[in-house]
C-alpha cells in the first residue's frame, strides 16, 4: 500500500516540478 502511495506521491510531485504555474 505504502509503495502506491509513494508512486501516486512521487508523480504529483515530478508533475508539479516540471509544469510549476
Amino acid at each position: 500500500m505504502y509503495i502506491f502511495i509513494a508512486h501516486f506521491f512521487t508523480e504529483y510531485v515530478i508533475l508539479k516540478y516540471l509544469l510549476p504555474k
